[in-house]
């Protein structure tokens, strides 16, 4: 798996559950602070990783979005 593969995989994930939002700011600031990230299944990890399920972290995915 790669980050690219990751994201590409949260892009799959949000087409097919509905109910997801990014987190805000805040939200986002407080868990790299704490050096983890959620991905969009909830799953806790680094934030510059991916889930067992292949999701990347929010922080990988909003970094993607801005770049």
């Amino acid at each position: 798996m790669t980050k690219a593969g990751a994201i590409r995989n949260a892009h799959g994930w949000f087409e097919t559950n509905s109910g997801w939002a990014p987190p805000d700011a805040e939200t986002l600031a407080e868990w790299e602070a704490d050096g983890v990230s959620r991905c969009p299944d909830e799953c806790l990890v680094a934030p510059d990783a991916w889930c067992e399920h292949g999701l990347a972290s929010w922080s990988l995915i909003l970094a993607a979005l801005e770049g």
